[in-house]
């Protein structure tokens, strides 16, 4: 593998971090929450090999020799929050309380309880 792209200071100081883009973030963030570049593939409407080739570039920056080695490399250099996997919050709720804007999984979610409560109320009032 050849050596990172280095930009930017490190959040501890030391080497520099690395620069992703979004696309590259996003595919650290959901590989770290497990899942597949094929599910990743489905959900950005691309083939898989479009999401492999990124995730060689994201090897290629972090200097990583897998992508379980740069999800590692990520959070060693502050590009992953390790106690922010999803799963491990409330959910929908949860973001709103704190003000952010809520993930697309809990965002999924929401609707889906949306959607069993309309059906829910439907059967009730046949």
């Amino acid at each position: 593998m050849s050596a990172p792209v280095q930009v930017g200071p490190s959040v501890s100081g030391g080497e520099r971090v690395p620069s992703l883009t979004g696309r590259e973030s996003e595919l650290l963030t959901r590989v770290a929450n497990g899942e597949s570049y094929r599910q990743l593939a489905t959900r950005w409407g691309v083939q898989e090999i479009t999401v492999r080739t990124t995730g060689v570039r994201v090897l290629r920056k972090l200097g990583a020799n897998n992508i379980t080695h740069a999800v590692f490399l990520a959070i060693q250099a502050g590009l992953l929050d390790p106690t922010r996997r999803h799963g491990d919050h409330a959910g929908f709720a949860a973001h709103r309380y704190r003000g952010e804007e809520p993930c697309e999984a809990c965002w999924e979610g929401e609707r889906a309880y949306r959607r069993a409560l309309r059906a829910a109320r439907k059967t009730r009032t046949s």
